[in-house]
């Protein structure tokens, strides 16, 4: 199983500087994706998020290590950055 956690929400840390600030919704703070394999933890987790990503074709995806990613965005409210960490979650 993998989990894509919320890491980094520039709007929000703008808060009372950005007129509308966008926030996470709370089912994609922690998005568990239950297949065997990172690749298809990052198919999943990019279908999953698609609702708050702004241009899917500039997704930004980073390998950290074997088993996991650092994947960032533009949301779709006010443009701002998302930052994800996408890892193995070992039980």
């Amino acid at each position: 199983m993998y989990i894509a956690k919320l890491i980094d929400n520039k709007s929000e840390k703008l808060l009372g500087k950005v007129d509308k600030p966008f926030f996470v919704p709370i089912q994609l703070i922690e998005v568990k994706l239950n297949v065997d394999n990172l690749e298809n933890a990052l198919k999943l987790a990019k279908r999953r998020l698609r609702p708050i990503i702004n241009t899917p074709a500039n997704l930004k995806i980073e390998k950290i290590s074997h088993d996991s990613l650092i994947l960032s965005f533009r949301n779709s409210q006010d443009g701002l950055k998302v930052t994800y960490e996408l890892q193995e979650h070992k039980i």
